[in-house]
């Protein structure tokens, strides 16, 4: 479709269809050139031109003659897109011979020009770019499975660019970007080349960049169903008998799943999991442990041991006034095993009773705060007016209790 655009009238949309507004990588400023280029293009046709080589973002060096591209006085937008702007020495003005091009620079122009120099061809989809950066990530030794570590493949390829680089293009944080994570993940959306080619460029650098994209055309298209139904193909008979026993073995020795991945299973029930699934959840379903309930729980005896921890916590707290809120669940949270304490007071009544005789309010909570800022005040011979105490405290109008209001008043005749 932007092909077809650009072939024939040229409608207003055909800078929208080239992603060049909305892509991540922003284009550069203003048309670039090489000053020896120039020169050349002088000496032997006798007049100046722009290459498209020149005008990729992030290829910023020209393999020619190895040395960094020069900003020209042309914009890149223009305001008027019809105006023709030569390349001439008055718009290429260069006093200093350019500087030459890191490794970075070079690797990228290098993807770039052959990416402009490939032959017109269908671009893999989505299903093939996600199957070949997972083969990447194989390659490198970078997968746990199926989980890919991103931050490995990050690192290495901070190590490959530069970080000049990197930042010139809008690429470099600290961490794996999110673009970065999304490139090695199941593809929903397309990328722009210059990420294609900062991953191509650090782990296949060798490589065309054609033959890359027809490595990834050729990857399969279908989406892979197994439901584990069957056994996956790729082993022998005698092969999937060995690793049945070796499951059956660990379920005897460890007497349930769960022990015997936790004792070195872990590989052997993965890989039942991923070519014998069907069995493996037929032979775990008659090896389940049955958990015992809570009938051999003494409760009345843990309801006298919670308690009298409870009483203890209380009085240890009692007299400190920089405590949070001591409400029901501060108390819970005090105890071992809370979330279990939390779900049974009802079998717990001690514990019960207890929560509902001590347990702060917020009323309570907030006459405290007021005092503990008043016994500061006497110790330094201060004394506060009221808004200022409900400023230190943290109250607010719509929020005060009756209990903190009534407290308040009391003291109107004293501040």
């Amino acid at each position: 479709m932007p092909l077809q655009a650009m072939a024939g009238d040229g409608g207003p949309g055909t800078l929208g269809l080239s992603g060049i507004t909305t892509a991540k990588v922003k284009w550069p400023p203003w048309l670039r050139y090489c000053p020896n280029c120039l020169a050349e293009m002088h000496a032997q046709h006798g007049e100046y031109y722009w290459r498209r080589v020149w005008q990729v973002i992030g290829a910023n060096a020209c393999l020619e003659h190895l040395c960094r591209l020069l900003d020209s006085c042309v914009p890149f937008r223009r305001r008027s897109r019809y105006d023709f702007q030569a390349a001439s020495p008055w718009n290429c003005p260069h006093r200093e011979p350019p500087a030459p091009a890191d490794a970075s620079d070079l690797l990228i122009a290098r993807g770039v020009h052959q990416l402009l120099s490939s032959a017109d061809a269908p671009s893999p989809t989505f299903r093939q770019w996600s199957r070949f950066y997972h083969r990447l990530a194989i390659e490198q030794g970078a997968t746990t499975g199926h989980h890919v570590r991103v931050d490995m493949l990050w690192q290495r390829v901070l190590f490959s660019h530069s970080s000049h680089w990197l930042a010139s293009n809008g690429l470099l944080v600290s961490e794996a970007p999110c673009w970065f994570v999304a490139m090695f993940r199941q593809h929903r959306k397309s990328f722009s080349f210059l990420q294609h080619l900062t991953v191509w460029t650090c782990f296949r650098q060798g490589q065309d960049a054609e033959s890359l994209l027809v490595e990834a055309g050729r990857l399969p298209d279908e989406e892979k169903v197994n439901d584990g139904a069957a056994p996956v193909t790729g082993h022998t008979d005698w092969q999937l008998f060995q690793q049945r026993e070796k499951w059956l073995k660990a379920l005897g020795k460890a007497g349930g799943t769960k022990r015997a991945r936790e004792q070195g299973g872990q590989a052997l029930y993965f890989w039942l999991y991923r070519h014998d699934r069907q069995w493996l959840m037929v032979t775990n379903a008659g090896r389940k442990v049955e958990h015992g309930n809570h009938r051999q729980i003494d409760w009345a005896r843990r309801d006298r041991q919670l308690a009298k921890r409870l009483i203890r916590i209380e009085g240890e707290s009692r007299e400190n006034l920089s405590d949070p809120r001591q409400s029901q669940a501060w108390f819970l949270s005090q105890l071992p095993h809370s979330a279990s304490v939390e779900k049974n007071l009802h079998r717990l009544p001690l514990c019960r009773a207890f929560l509902v005789k001590y347990a702060e309010s917020l009323g309570e909570y907030q006459v405290r705060r007021l005092t503990k800022v008043l016994i500061n005040d006497a110790l330094a011979g201060r004394a506060r007016k009221k808004w200022e105490l409900e400023r230190l405290c943290g109250l607010q109008t719509s929020r005060t209790t009756e209990l903190a209001r009534r407290f308040l008043q009391s003291l109107d005749k004293t501040l």
